[in-house]
């Protein structure tokens, strides 16, 4: 067998396993944020949503202190609280999910990319 043949061989697996990933991770949801974590950006995910759990938290004691706040003064501060945190929970839930988009559109691209490869090494047969 010689080299070209080897290469061809190659990519064509590389193909299968890229497809049958794509497929198995594009199934639902949780499979896409597993495969998020395991890849170079992964710390970046885990910090982000260590981050977007402790707003959650930080939302609901403040929401706890507003509905035992007796005075004006200190409803205001815990309600401020409670618009500020739920604000950060929801734009660091916003920037994972579009990140978890874009990496699924990079995933497609790289499919695309190996299959117009594979379809150039037809044609100039």
């Amino acid at each position: 067998m010689n080299i070209d043949q080897q290469i061809k061989q190659a990519l064509s697996e590389e193909v299968q396993n890229i497809k049958h990933n794509n497929d198995a991770i594009d199934a639902n949801p949780f499979k896409q944020m597993k495969a998020s974590f395991s890849g170079q950006m992964g710390w970046m995910y885990a910090l982000v949503m260590f981050f977007t759990l402790l707003f959650a938290i930080g939302m609901v004691y403040c929401g706890f202190q507003f509905y035992y706040a007796q005075e004006t003064k200190p409803l205001i501060g815990w309600g401020i609280g409670i618009i500020v945190l739920a604000l950060f929970t929801q734009i660091s839930k916003m920037w994972y999910w579009s990140e978890m988009g874009h990496n699924r559109v990079i995933r497609e691209v790289k499919v695309l990319e190996l299959q117009i490869a594979q379809l150039n090494e037809k044609l100039n047969r």
